[in-house]
């Protein structure tokens, strides 16, 4: 029987292309389904007109889950620490395919075990893992993918101030990083909901960036897609953890997260590891200028 599949967190910068891309395999699912609060329901109208269903509650109750078998969290940051809860919910109505809201570095690596950033993804983690022991049917899945471009195009808290046509990077502009496309990242998750896990895994790492591109040439990248020349600002990476511990101590944790983020972009573990997985799906990723030009052409 085909897959029902369910989204948490529809409404953020990644909802959107998770649920084209759920749509176009739409032949593919039982049910295809938003989960959103009532008073967000009028946000996703052009879906439900799509045939999109609209289930309306709340994400840490059992009850709108019930009738599927797949769960894409999309939470945010400030929501990250309920998936835990999410997760218990699920469960209890029967999901047993659940993709945590990661879409991002590969956060098993040693130094980000203990960063301050990742904290709730690695109690969401340690929570599934957890729970698999309990619920042997249940599986789940890390879509892993670096830095999205159209993220790194927008996201002040990346380095890019278009207005001031300033970039400031803290760390090395010659070293690597890997970015994605989020339409490519929501194909590459819907194909994989399409390719199950073999019976005796429950845990699968998928790791699916576009490709590696070096700091410098990125930021190059973008300006010609723009018309615009930034002006870099190469500051010490030291210095980025500085500003986040002067933000923790003064209890800012929203600056304390954000100083965290452009440490973490600075180091090269933002790098996505290989091996890498783009092979085992059905099509060829868009380059670095590809995706951010179809990115603001819309």
């Amino acid at each position: 029987m085909s897959p029902a599949v369910i989204v948490v967190g529809a409404g953020g910068n990644l909802g959107p292309f998770i649920v084209r891309a759920l749509l176009a395999h739409k032949g593919d699912f039982r049910r295809v389904a938003i989960l959103a609060a009532p008073e967000k329901k009028g946000k996703f109208a052009d879906f439900e007109a799509q045939g999109v269903e609209l289930v309306l509650g709340d994400y840490k109750d059992s009850k709108p889950y019930n009738g599927f078998d797949v769960v894409i969290s999309l939470a945010g940051n400030d929501i990250m620490k309920f998936q835990p809860q999410m997760i218990d919910a699920a469960i209890a109505a029967g999901v047993r395919h659940f993709y945590p809201s990661e879409f991002g570095v590969d956060i098993s690596q040693t130094p980000f075990l203990s960063e301050r950033y990742f904290r709730d993804k690695h109690v969401t983690r340690d929570h599934l893992r957890a729970k698999a022991k309990e619920v042997p049917e249940l599986c789940f899945t890390y879509v892993i993918i670096g830095v999205f471009g159209e993220t790194f195009a927008l996201s002040p808290v990346f380095g890019v101030d278009r207005e001031k046509k300033e970039f400031t990077f803290y760390g090395d502009p010659e070293s690597e990083r890997s970015f994605s496309s989020m339409a490519d990242a929501a194909r590459y998750t819907v194909e994989s909901i399409l390719t199950p896990l073999p019976p005796s895994k429950q845990e699968r790492s998928l790791r699916v960036p576009n490709g590696n591109w070096k700091v410098k040439d990125a930021i190059k990248i973008l300006g010609e897609v723009q018309g615009l020349q930034y002006t870099c600002n190469i500051k010490p990476l030291n210095e980025a953890r500085e500003l986040q511990e002067k933000s923790r101590q003064s209890g800012d944790t929203g600056e304390e997260l954000a100083f965290s983020l452009k440490a973490l972009f600075g180091t090269p573990y933002a790098t996505v590891p290989e091996p890498w997985d783009n092979s085992k799906f059905s099509f060829t990723p868009m380059t670095l200028q590809e995706m951010l030009m179809s990115f603001f052409e819309k």
